[in-house]
């Protein structure tokens, strides 16, 4: 059954985004007060991750051949995929350049298969971040804690920058907002604002349902 798209009242959105301004405000308010409170006390960094980024950093501008490679090879690739993706707009069939990984689940969605420019969007994400972790995988001299640490906040920046996190880039998300009118961002917010204010301005997602205990 296919669901159509609906006009939300007016007066209700208007009233669900009041509601969200000022628990957002409360919000804030919150956050501003733990922090003064709790200044100087914890340690924004404990894992060094700066410091592990930082060496990454010197070692790989320590060879700018290599480096430029790097920058060549992406461009490259990213150049095959604007070629492919001319390709099907003309009717002409072209391998894709980049493709999910088995089991990667974020992408099932049909549209980023069937859409051309969802398509082009998973690729393009795709091979940057494939690009990114291989760079910084690569670089020499490391010693074997700092490189685990780079690896390691290297994917979760590229997970977090995934296109699927994006209400503009996410065909799923898109689908919903014309078939809802827009209050599945509503619902969006408001859970994220229970979260902050579960954790008094810090995000604090809840696992379970809190009101089952």
């Amino acid at each position: 059954m296919t669901q159509t798209s609906r006009t939300p009242d007016p007066a209700e959105m208007a009233a669900a985004w009041k509601r969200i301004a000022e628990r957002s405000q409360a919000v804030m308010r919150a956050f501003a007060r733990r922090g003064g409170a709790g200044a100087g006390g914890a340690d924004p960094d404990p894992l060094n991750a700066a410091g592990a980024f930082m060496a990454m950093t010197e070692r790989l501008m320590a060879d700018p051949a290599k480096l430029a490679d790097a920058h060549m090879e992406l461009w490259r690739d990213h150049a095959r995929l604007w070629q492919g993706a001319v390709d099907n707009m003309l009717g002409k069939p072209a391998a894709p350049v980049a493709e999910p990984e088995r089991g990667d689940r974020r992408f099932r969605d049909h549209a980023w298969r069937d859409n051309p420019a969802f398509d082009y969007v998973k690729q393009s994400y795709l091979l940057t971040a494939a690009w990114l972790q291989r760079t910084v995988g690569g670089v020499e001299g490391l010693d074997p804690e700092a490189a685990r640490k780079v690896a390691f906040y290297t994917r979760q920046f590229a997970d977090a920058m995934a296109p699927t996190n994006f209400a503009a880039t996410n065909p799923e998300v898109l689908r919903e907002t014309l078939e809802t009118g827009g209050e599945n961002l509503v619902r969006g917010l408001d859970n994220l604002l229970r979260d902050l204010e579960r954790g008094e301005g810090e995000l604090r997602i809840a696992m379970t349902d809190m009101g089952a205990f």
